[in-house]
């Protein structure tokens, strides 16, 4: 069977108890004698796979996972120094899944959207967990967690850049631990399964003033999209709300520009949309909406907002106006790949991507001289400095939250205080909250 084809809600929760495979060996007294038996079942040379196997069953076990995603291409095993063949690796899995230690599920790489791409997995059945002596796992296999809460990765290789550890890096450092401590001491569940071990990074853009978003490592439960969180997400068994800030990089520009300006302010009194551009010389086939909301059972549908709010990210986000016009029109051509029901602009007639940028740049006039400027990293930067303000809130208080960039998930019974720490966070960090917006999910 293949990760793609799985019951959404099933391949989510299997997503979240996964963990990601090293090739990598190591005797441990917790399984050797397992290893050296099991080779001899599976026969021919496999002691190298079989230890591999067991070293990353049990590491995984230490940690509430009870799977772990696996490459199977000959090319990421040549010349391992661990010694482990991918021939042997295959027999190894094979042999566990005939004789039902394990269910493997094939991955496959969806070209169409990177979200679609799935590993293989290799789910660890119980008739495996019943063969490991748990006890001794939790006492002699070290537990595997974060390493370095703060991270800074090439903007064109993604490769890690050496940091040089200053005052500012540890005390960033030390924002990091006391939030994953916050996280650790609330029993996380998902559809009534206790979630791993969950830990936060925060990973800089080139260097510690681009980027800094919080990503929770090795996906976790930001891999959940949103209606699944809030139908089977659980806080110490209550269930939670989620708000973000609305048109959020936006409204840090405006608020930014009031601070010169104080006439700017008169928008926020009319409660002014960034997106809501004129939208008028847009071809739209009302019928098609209308026919996709009934066929999928959609309470609203916009794909004339949702192309401008992307439109407008990328004005932000892209270094010329020539990227971001290529950007959009890469953007429709991967929609119009989609399965239907995860299409985001259907009924958009040949959409003008320079007639919209024309539209977005008229529109917010205040704030287009950060248009096509490569701003977007730094205003993940702010962000980012605002989502550690409303956490730190929170830990003040006694409780934390699952933070998902501009938006944070808590129990249902703290959101007023959610709300007072988001709205607390952006003043202090912007000087003012004029332009901050929330809405619950």
């Amino acid at each position: 069977m293949r990760v793609r084809d799985m019951n959404p809600l099933e391949l989510y929760q299997l997503l979240l108890t996964t963990r990601k495979s090293k090739a990598f060996r190591e005797e441990n007294r917790s399984y050797n004698a397992l290893v050296e038996s099991y080779t001899l079942l599976v026969g021919g040379r496999t002691f190298n796979a079989t230890q591999w196997f067991f070293t990353n069953v049990c590491k995984g076990l230490k940690t509430g996972h009870k799977a772990f995603s696996v490459r199977l291409k000959t090319s990421y095993w040549s010349g391992n120094i661990a010694g482990i063949g991918a021939r042997q690796v295959k027999a190894v899995l094979d042999w566990f899944e005939y004789n039902g230690y394990i269910t493997v599920y094939l991955g496959n790489k969806d070209y169409r959207c990177e979200w679609k791409t799935y590993p293989t997995i290799v789910k660890i059945n119980q008739k495996l967990i019943d063969l490991i002596d748990m006890e001794d796992v939790r006492l002699h296999v070290p537990t595997e967690g974060l390493l370095y809460p703060i991270v800074v990765k090439d903007r064109e290789t993604k490769e890690l850049i050496h940091l040089e550890v200053n005052e500012a890096v540890v005390q960033m450092e030390e924002e990091m631990k006391t939030y994953n401590e916050s996280v650790k001491n609330v029993l996380i569940e998902f559809n009534g399964e206790e979630v791993p071990l969950l830990e936060y990074k925060r990973s800089f853009s080139g260097d510690l003033f681009k980027g800094g978003r919080l990503f929770a490592h090795g996906g976790s439960i930001q891999l959940i999209p949103e209606k699944f969180r809030l139908q089977y997400l659980t806080l110490d068994k209550e269930p939670v709300c989620e708000i973000d800030y609305k048109a959020n990089h936006a409204n840090i520009l405006y608020e930014s520009v009031a601070q010169n300006n104080e006439s700017v302010y008169k928008l926020a009194k009319k409660d002014f949309d960034p997106y809501k551009a004129d939208s008028s010389f847009m071809q739209v086939d009302e019928k098609a909406i209308a026919k996709h909301m009934i066929k999928y059972n959609l309470s609203k549908y916009d794909p004339v907002r949702n192309l401008y709010k992307k439109s407008l990210m990328m004005a932000i986000n892209c270094a010329t106006e020539a990227k971001a016009r290529q950007s959009i029109n890469h953007e429709l051509h991967k929609d119009s790949l989609l399965d239907e029901g995860d299409r985001l602009y259907v009924g958009l007639v040949n959409p003008n991507a320079p007639a919209i940028l024309e539209a977005l740049s008229e529109h917010n006039e205040l704030i287009e001289d950060y248009f096509y400027k490569d701003y977007g990293v730094v205003l993940q930067n702010i962000d980012s400095r605002i989502a550690l303000r409303v956490i730190d809130y929170l830990i003040q208080e006694g409780h934390t939250c699952l933070a998902y960039h501009d938006s944070f998930a808590v129990k249902k019974s703290i959101k007023p205080l959610l709300e007072y720490s988001m709205h607390a966070a952006w003043k202090d960090v912007l000087g003012a909250n004029t332009f901050c917006y929330t809405e619950e999910k």
